[in-house]
């Protein structure tokens, strides 16, 4: 201990001799190290991170999946849902997940209601979860009945904060949730929720008959595994339940089931990128090794007769690798400190660039955990990069080095060779990044240079929500869904606040579609007049689609989308006037290539009953998201003019519309005024 402490403090001496040169070595595996400290900041939130249940190891996510397919991840219908928690003996608790937003009070003293996001749990899901309310209960199996809810919610640690001021008094409460009034029965711990997300509240599930009935898939599946049974063991029963339930339900003929660890389950899609990210930053610190190594051996040349010295009174080889190894860990601890500076930074940077929720985590952090990565990290570069010089170093020619003659002979030939293989290897390194740098910066400039095919600066953007309970009500099945009635208010109220909006101070022009604009869309079947339709796939599509977009008149004009031929929407398109539609180049190519589309014809083939939508004009292509490469078809129809029947499944399509206004300035300067009038 006695001479490691000596060598501590003379390798301290021997840096602190050469500043510049410890400066720039330390610099420059600070930024390697730095680089592999925060990815691994991220890895360790994400992949790494322990889920803030009890036993989390046993907690799992059961999705459907395509047969031949047992990577895919689908959600499940209730029907499957049902039968998994009556048959499966391989868990102790399984239940049901099913998000939906929601809004708190009603509009009234000029003060809008505000939109909530909230999640349905089976009662079961708090036995899966095993995690007890921080205030109050939890819902109990009589208030999970299918059909008949009752009217309770569950407050999130940070909305009852963030609302309700944190009061001691919350349980009991009523608040009016989507105009009916509920009754608040318990507040969760703080950080409680599944990965990835941010919710207010949770309400019982409560499955309604058209829900049950259903072909479609809605619920997220979550399950705690039995003491003693594993993942794979589990696997298989739900292999045996999905062969048994291919005959008990159509929709099940091409359905498996795919049992996965939690953990897993909600952070695969970060997986691939993160460990792509840190292998290479992880080339980046191999070539700050093979820099500082060479500056090491640039270095032994003024070293040689130091060695030679210490050789000649009695040190030998491996006490003189020692020091210089003990050095170069000093170094490397250095960067190592500098490093978690870098790291701390350079996450800050990467989390401010990220959407919210992008990593389905609430929060980042360099935790003890990324501490002693970084430690060891700093401890193995250091004897990386120092290990091939300190053996350089330490193969003295005694008497030629104490005569100054150490410069020719077989020993200067070895350092040329090792620096020969160290100047190779930076090289090929740094063509492995640049190469792959390169592809990263081409799909960037690609990203770029995609014209979303309008105009996305100065736009305001916000969403006008109905609840369920006012949007529509059941009336029958088809197709295996249920169908609903949407009400005729709602396409009124939008068209309401839309004009309310176009004459707000300040708004150059206004606008509003059921999606917001450039981010995606419904996409919907469709049949030409007079041409066969294509025969359907086995999973019962005919091939043509498109984007499906309701507008209000004004959108292209708003958005600057270019009106190719034809005409625009105006206010006369009304639920009473012809039903029309306009397409975009896309679709016009594709389906219409050697002839006009302006008059044809087109039905949509979603509810019963469809009637015929004539075309009036083609507009410019936009792109669906950025990342778009290739635009597809999309068709646009006047808001008002949407079928007054609907799939349930779809029903959060026809909830909200988004509004876009245009502004010469910062659109936020409207923000004030939008919350008044709306």
């Amino acid at each position: 201990m006695k001479t490691l402490w000596q060598d501590i403090l003379y390798g301290c001496r021997m840096l602190l001799k050469k500043p510049g040169f410890t400066a720039v070595a330390a610099l420059s595996l600070a930024l390697g190290i730095g680089a592999n400290a925060t990815i691994f900041s991220l890895i360790d939130a994400t992949l790494l991170a322990r889920l803030n249940f009890p036993e989390p190891d046993r907690l799992t996510v059961i999705w459907t999946t395509q047969l031949g397919r047992a990577d895919s991840q689908n959600s499940v219908t209730a029907g499957n849902y049902f039968a998994w928690r009556d048959r499966a003996q391989s868990f102790s608790a399984l239940g049901g997940i099913y998000g939906y937003p929601s809004n708190l009070g009603a509009e009234q003293n000029g003060a809008p209601a505000e939109q909530l996001a909230g999640e349905h749990f089976t009662a079961s899901m708090f036995d899966v979860l095993g995690v007890k309310p921080l205030k109050g209960r939890t819902f109990v199996k009589d208030e999970d009945q299918n059909g008949n809810p009752a009217p309770v919610m569950i407050l999130s640690y940070k909305f009852w904060q963030g609302h309700f001021n944190g009061d001691p008094g919350i349980v009991g409460r009523k608040v009016l949730l989507d105009n009916a009034e509920n009754t608040i029965i318990g507040v969760m711990p703080e950080g409680f929720g599944l990965p990835g997300d941010s919710v207010d509240f949770w309400a019982p599930m409560g499955f309604t008959p058209q829900q049950i009935n259903s072909s479609a898939s809605f619920l997220v599946v979550a399950a705690r595994l039995k003491p003693g049974v594993s993942l794979r063991q589990a696997q298989q029963e739900m292999d045996s339940i999905a062969n048994g339930l291919r005959t008990a339900f159509p929709y099940n003929k091409e359905a498996g089931a795919r049992v996965e660890l939690m953990q897993e389950a909600f952070f695969q899609g970060a997986k691939r990128p993160l460990l792509v990210l840190q292998g290479s930053v992880a080339f980046v610190l191999l070539i700050a090794c093979a820099n500082v190594a060479g500056l090491l051996l640039a270095r032994a040349a003024r070293r040689r007769t130091e060695m030679a010295v210490r050789t000649s009174l009695g040190a030998g080889r491996g006490r003189i690798i020692r020091q210089l190894l003990t050095e170069s860990v000093i170094l490397s601890l250095i960067g190592g400190v500098l490093g978690v500076v870098f790291a701390w930074a350079g996450l800050r940077m990467i989390l401010a660039s990220l959407p919210p929720g992008a990593l389905g985590v609430d929060t980042v952090r360099i935790s003890a955990r990324v501490l002693a990565f970084t430690g060891l990290v700093s401890v193995l570069t250091g004897l990386l990069f120092g290990v091939m010089p300190a053996l350089q170093i330490s193969k003295v020619d005694l008497a030629s080095t104490l005569k100054e003659s150490g410069r020719t002979g077989s020993d200067g030939a070895a350092r040329q060779r090792v620096r020969g293989a160290l100047v190779t290897l930076q090289i090929g390194l740094a063509l492995v990044l640049l190469m792959g740098a390169g592809l990263m910066m081409t799909s960037f400039l690609n990203v770029q240079k995609n014209e979303l095919g309008g105009d996305p600066t100065n736009l305001l953007t916000f969403e006008f929500r109905f609840p369920q309970s006012q949007l529509m009500k059941p009336v029958g099945t088809f197709r295996g869904m249920g169908l609903w009635e949407i009400s005729s208010n709602t396409g009124l109220t939008y068209d309401r606040l839309y004009e309310r909006m176009k004459s707000l101070p300040g708004v150059v022009s206004a606008a509003a579609s059921s999606r917001a604009p450039f981010n995606g869309a419904m996409f919907m079947q469709f049949n030409i007049a007079g041409k066969p339709a294509p025969e359907p796939t086995a999973q019962g599509s005919n091939g043509m689609n498109a984007g499906y977009m309701p507008i209000t008149p004004n959108y292209f004009a708003t958005l600057k989308i270019p009106l190719v031929r034809g005409r625009d929407f105006t206010a006369n398109d009304t639920a009473a006037a012809p039903p029309v539609v306009i397409i975009n180049k896309t679709m016009a190519k594709r389906w219409w290539p050697d002839e006009d589309p302006i008059g044809q014809r087109i039905t949509f083939d979603f509810v019963p009953n469809e009637v015929a939508r004539e075309i009036v004009g083609v507009v410019g292509d936009t792109r669906l998201s950025p990342g778009q490469r290739v635009p597809g078809p999309i068709v646009y129809l006047p808001h008002l003019q949407q079928s007054q029947t609907w799939e349930g499944p779809s029903w959060n399509y026809r909830a909200a519309m988004v509004y876009t206004l245009r502004t010469n300035g910062n659109p936020m300067n409207l923000a004030s005024g939008v919350r008044s009038a709306s």
